[in-house]
């Protein structure tokens, strides 16, 4: 698969003509967007190519789902041949929709154009299906909806799932289990003083962070897993900070990680962020969430 970014027109002399094209921004590539990509896979006999846009790359402090390394990692997996990524400046961001459509996509003269019912493009987002439709005659629109009960899914609801700490109905509708990534950095130890040593890390990507609270999670090291649990919050009860952080306690592992990338895949909440009134119920409570991990992972 070729990924070739855009950051011109005059880049648009890298594109593949006559290609299908899958128009969108893909935050999470969640199953409804496997549901278009895949679609569009199975109806398409020539090359298939997504056409979409570099969240990181717009200079703002929107939080997402995927890395976008990750998110070209799935397109790979569902079979595209080619990705076109084109720069958020403010040129891009100021274009119309239909200086979009003339300057950018008649350009890929494309066999056929696949999108979700929602797609937005041009200035202030005021490109729709509609106006797609207008000027192609091969777009095909495809609903996002859940298998199981027909709602609808968006990058949006997972991300308010999320937040709330709904991370089973969030991964449900990922189709696979949230997860962070980076490096792990030194923190202040306060857990192994306690019997708890966690892992903090430096996130690779402003990934949408969970309510505050403990979760459990699996924790990827290399090519295994560990099952672990995850606090998401200030510790009030022991250096309280002014901002939440993630700390990790890995299950039944004790190695040094400094300065290696970790992932950490977010499965269920256990419970709200609480203060103590003292270091010993702060640890009977810890091991009583880490027998729900184990138990969990039974």
């Amino acid at each position: 698969m070729s990924v070739v970014y855009l950051k011109d027109f005059i880049d648009l002399k890298d594109i593949t003509p006559g290609s299908s094209l899958v128009l969108g921004n893909f935050d999470g590539v969640h199953i409804g967007h496997y549901q278009l990509i895949s679609f569009a896979r199975y109806s398409t006999k020539g090359r298939l190519a997504i056409v979409t846009f570099d969240s990181s790359l717009k200079n703002d402090d929107k939080h997402v789902l995927l890395s976008f390394d990750d998110k070209i990692k799935k397109f790979n997996e569902l079979g595209v041949d080619d990705v076109y990524v084109f720069k958020c400046d403010e040129n891009f961001k100021s274009m119309s929709c239909f200086d979009f459509i003339d300057k950018i996509l008649i350009t890929f003269k494309p066999n056929k154009i696949f999108c979700g019912p929602d797609f937005r493009f041009g200035y202030k987002a005021q490109g729709n299906v509609d106006v797609l439709k207008q000027s192609f005659n091969n777009v095909i629109v495809l609903n996002y909806v859940n298998d199981y009960d027909g709602t609808k899914i968006s990058s949006s609801i997972i991300k308010e799932y999320i937040s709330r700490g709904e991370i089973k109905n969030a991964n449900r509708f990922l189709g696979y289990e949230y997860y962070i990534k980076g490096i792990v950095v030194k923190g202040k130890r306060n857990g192994r003083k306690i019997g708890f040593p966690t892992i903090n890390l430096k996130l690779d990507t402003n990934y949408v962070i969970p309510k505050t609270g403990v979760y459990i999670t699996k924790t990827k090291i290399g090519n295994k897993l560990y099952p672990s649990m995850t606090n998401v919050g200030t510790h009030p009860t022991i250096d309280e900070l002014n901002e939440a952080i993630i700390e990790t306690h890995i299950l039944d592992f004790d190695e040094t990680l400094y300065g290696e990338e970790v992932e950490i895949k977010f499965l269920d909440y256990i419970r709200n962020e609480i203060k103590f009134n003292s270091i010993d119920e702060l640890k009977e409570e810890l091991s009583r969430n880490r027998e729900i991990v184990r138990q969990y992972f039974d």
